[in-house]
């Protein structure tokens, strides 16, 4: 209790992994922006929670598509996102994986959790339903990157395809 006022950041992570687990009882998927990944580190849980209030969810093929920074703990399920680019996705992860692995060297107590990058809503065929099929958009599009809405010709169009936007 001594830090609590030096560490704020450690209480919001610790609100990832124990704070929410006796009141969130039936898991419902909770998606937040991820321009919330970075301030983690420093916003104490209230602080957190009232400038990410988030989105609750309970079925994961609702889920806007997407790359998805996800955090599982216990009853607690933390959906960083939509994020358009893997890669943006990937610097996410890292930012929000130091931040646990910090609170868990503080807590050794935070076990069992997951923390990954995900493209969502997983496919049909992941969760085993195999008699109904994908729409056609998902068939047709390349499994890593989201499906993007055809460009106007432009000075900026050629530009971001040739930096790979």
């Amino acid at each position: 209790m001594a830090h609590r006022g030096r560490r704020p950041a450690l209480g919001a992570v610790l609100c990832l992994s124990l704070g929410f687990s006796a009141v969130l009882q039936a898991t419902p998927i909770r998606v937040i922006e991820e321009a919330a990944i970075p301030l983690t580190h420093f916003l104490t849980k209230a602080d957190f929670d009232q400038r990410f209030p988030g989105e609750l969810i309970d079925d994961p093929a609702d889920l806007n598509t997407g790359w998805y920074v996800i955090y599982q703990h216990e009853s607690l399920n933390y959906y960083f996102g939509p994020i358009l680019l893997e890669s943006i996705g990937q610097d996410y992860l890292a930012q929000l994986r130091e931040t646990v692995e910090a609170a868990v060297s503080r807590r050794p107590s935070i076990q069992d959790y997951r923390l990954e990058l995900s493209f969502e809503p997983s496919t049909p065929s992941s969760a085993g339903s195999t008699q109904s099929e994908p729409p056609a958009d998902e068939v047709s599009r390349p499994s890593s990157l989201p499906p993007q809405p055809e460009p106007k010709p432009s000075f900026w169009s050629r530009v971001k395809r040739v930096f790979g936007f």
